[in-house]
């Protein structure tokens, strides 16, 4: 199955990743006065460490569509129980939650500790 990004690029491909990263870091640091880069947090989501970074990382799981959170991890090597165990780490500092990722997310976390 292929995600598509947007302006018809495809995951996967250059073009597509160049997309999808825009497209998440726009969303993630809009609010804010500092930018979190791709790979900053590509690093914070595979360590499940967000000392640095909590809320741009809790953006990224309460403010990007799914489809783009999926797509970055994918993108960036991130593991779903990677992912999983990064949702949870923000959830349980911050208090963030996002109901479309939990059914798909949780389960991961907890068979992955």
């Amino acid at each position: 199955m292929d995600f598509v990004a947007d302006r018809g690029h495809y995951i996967g491909s250059a073009e597509g990743s160049s997309a999808v990263d825009k497209l998440v870091l726009a969303t993630v640091n809009a609010p804010f006065k500092r930018d979190i880069s791709a790979a900053i947090l590509h690093q914070c989501i595979a360590r499940a460490e967000i000392s640095e970074w909590p809320v741009h990382v809790a953006a990224f799981f309460t403010d990007v569509s799914p489809r783009l959170v999926f797509g970055f991890a994918a993108l960036h090597g991130i593991s779903k129980s990677e992912l999983a165990e990064a949702y949870v780490v923000v959830k349980t500092k911050t208090g963030e939650h996002n109901p479309d990722l939990e059914s798909e997310l949780v389960p991961l976390a907890a068979s992955a500790r």
